[in-house]
């Protein structure tokens, strides 16, 4: 500040402050000035107190003194002028700021003769100053709207792109954008905004959960989608809720726990509060009863999603947001196709495999998810050989074995680990057609996305 703004602030004439600056050490301020300078200091930011006490040479203290300013000083007799209110008095509390009087209060030290010598209106006001001090900070936040926006944005985008993009360049985009995110908790927000960044954090752990899997790394996809349902709880947010115990079922579902699958698809389902998002947990609920063998249990499940789908309720997450997320008709048909070849029904599972692939053929190239047409050919092919088609699953597999590399998630080579299985039964076993193709399938499963993270091996 200029001397005439520093005068201005304290309130008193610029000529004293002047007279101050030249005489130095040589001061020593009446006490009502003296207490304008040292509540002024008290007030001031942790940067103008440290710069003080470096100018000064003293180490920081709560309230660092001035030339001339007893600290022992009564701060209201000092402030209204009253200095010789204070001789005599043995019972006199020490407090010089209003830091030092609510310290008094901590330590219960207002019983007694100290309550006698401290000044209503300096209580009152140091309660006051304190709420005031407090809400300020309260009010302050790291994280703005425009921020917000952008973090929704991304996810939005990432979720959307990562069913047409490899996997691991999307990784490498949720991680970073999971990182700001953390940041930003480690900072102060809004409690609205708090709950908003919990959100974001699940949202992406889920993404990675998802992707973990693409890649093969179930037990990392675990972990991932722990940490999901640790912060959709933390933000009380349904929809991250129910899409992460479908993922934790298809994780238990992957990992051969089929029983413990079932009962997280079920428990999802009090979460859902969508269309898109029961639907979803019944097709996931119906592909694992499949795989223990119960028709009955998979029709119910079937029956009861078709009835779900024409619900119009939706949420932020599965309708939104889209993408991994959502549940559209095309990948609804996949999960039934790959359902119907556990049960061993080829006709309905070819019905619903080709569907599937008509649909992402034909539909906006932003939403074609290469990963689930590709099983969706996979499983068309075993349909094909439950029927003793050779010609029809080498034809259905032509476009999965063109896949880049990149492309070529865990789960597509689980799913041709089977078809080879069928491949060696009796009827196709002397076929040459039948070797070649499974000697095809095998080259392709020595090159996928996962085996592409690995360093080359060159202790051979």
């Amino acid at each position: 500040m200029s001397i005439r703004e520093f005068a201005a602030h304290l309130g008193v004439h610029e000529r004293l402050v002047s007279k101050w600056e030249a005489g130095g050490d040589r001061v020593h301020p009446r006490p009502v000035n003296q207490a304008a300078l040292d509540t002024s200091l008290a007030r001031s930011d942790d940067v103008v107190r440290a710069r003080f006490a470096a100018l000064i040479d003293q180490p920081l203290i709560d309230r660092p003194t001035v030339p001339g300013f007893d600290m022992r000083q009564d701060s209201a007799e000092v402030r209204h002028g009253h200095a010789d209110a204070r001789q005599g008095n043995p019972a006199q509390a020490s407090y010089s700021s209003d830091a030092e009087l609510l310290a008094l209060v901590d330590t219960g030290a207002m019983r007694g003769d100290a309550l006698a010598a401290i000044s209503e209106r300096d209580l009152i006001m140091a309660a006051a100053h304190e709420a005031s001090e407090h809400a300020g900070r309260a009010e302050g936040t790291n994280v703005g709207a425009t921020t917000l926006e952008q973090l929704d944005a991304d996810v939005t985008r990432i979720a959307n792109d990562y069913v047409h993009v490899p996997p691991v360049p999307m990784m490498v985009e949720m991680l970073r954008v999971r990182r700001r995110v953390y940041r930003l908790l480690e900072g102060h927000q809004r409690p609205a905004d708090t709950g908003h960044l919990y959100l974001l954090a699940g949202t992406l752990s889920g993404l990675l959960a998802n992707a973990s899997t693409d890649l093969g790394y179930v037990d990392a996809a675990g972990e991932q989608a722990r940490a999901a349902w640790a912060y959709a709880e933390l933000c009380g947010h349904n929809g991250l809720r129910s899409w992460t115990r479908g993922m934790q079922a298809l994780i238990e579902y992957w990992s051969e726990r089929p029983r413990r699958a079932v009962l997280l698809a079920q428990s999802g389902q009090q979460y859902a509060d969508s269309a898109t998002a029961r639907v979803r947990l019944l097709n996931i609920e119906a592909r694992i009863w499949s795989r223990l063998g119960s028709a009955h249990d998979t029709e119910r499940c079937i029956r009861a999603a078709d009835n779900a789908r024409d619900g119009d309720s939706r949420d932020t997450l599965h309708d939104e947001v889209g993408g991994v997320f959502g549940f559209n008709e095309p990948k609804s048909q996949y999960y039934a196709g790959a359902t119907y070849i556990h049960l061993g029904q080829a006709e309905p599972a070819l019905q619903a495999t080709h569907r599937a692939i008509e649909l992402y053929s034909n539909g906006p190239t932003e939403q074609r998810s290469y990963g689930a047409e590709s099983l969706a050919r996979v499983d068309s092919a075993a349909a094909h050989l439950i029927n003793g088609s050779l010609d029809g699953a080498t034809e259905a597999l032509q476009p999965v074995l063109r896949l880049d590399e990149e492309k070529r998630i865990a789960q597509l080579e689980e799913r041709l680990i089977g078809l080879r299985q069928r491949l060696i039964r009796p009827e196709f076993r002397d076929v040459v057609a039948a070797r070649e193709l499974d000697e095809t399938i095998e080259e392709f499963c020595g090159n996928t996305a996962a085996k592409g993270m690995l360093p080359p091996d060159t202790s051979r």
